[in-house]
């Protein structure tokens, strides 16, 4: 089902075909480095973490994690959505990008189109974002689309410290 399209992009909710897209992008470097090894090592538990994730919460919430598919190429490159989880006051703008389709422009197109969708689907007045502290790249893309920063915060069930960003839709 698609979610929203920009210029260059489609967001479709995942599916479990999209498990060898997980699979590849979260034991990336950059995935693993700037958001967290989630233990996806084979095709099932990437199959799992998107029927548990992505899907568990599109289905509860309304919003999720939307797989960013080209339209010239119709190939999937990452995702870009909404999360809500514990230690976060409002819903999360998050996203990833397969390496080779990175500083293109794509997850700046694909956070703005998330954006848009919070708005005016979903009427969203509020919306964070989480960084680790050395993610120089999402910190500059969330000061582009406005997104204030907020302080430093923990997480539950984690000692990090980690940036927290907010920008208001309404």
């Amino acid at each position: 089902m698609i979610i929203t399209e920009s210029s260059r992009l489609v967001l479709r909710v995942v599916n479990l075909e999209d498990a060898s897209l997980m699979l590849t992008l979260m034991n990336e470097p950059a995935y693993l480095e700037n958001i967290g090894d989630k233990q996806i090592r084979t095709l099932d538990d990437a199959e799992n973490y998107l029927k548990s994730g992505p899907l568990a919460m599109q289905q509860e919430l309304g919003f999720s994690l939307y797989c960013i598919e080209r339209k010239d190429t119709g190939q999937a490159i990452g995702l870009s959505g909404l999360i809500k989880r514990p230690g976060v006051e409002h819903p999360e703008v998050g996203y990833a990008i397969l390496t080779e389709h990175c500083r293109q422009g794509f997850g700046l197109e694909s956070v703005e189109a998330v954006i848009k969708h919070a708005r005016e689907q979903l009427n969203l007045a509020v919306l964070q974002a989480i960084t680790s502290v050395d993610n120089s790249a999402s910190v500059n893309l969330l000061k582009r689309l406005a997104f204030n920063f907020q302080g430093l915060i923990t997480l539950p069930g984690s000692d990090e410290e980690i940036n927290l960003f907010e920008r208001k839709l309404a």
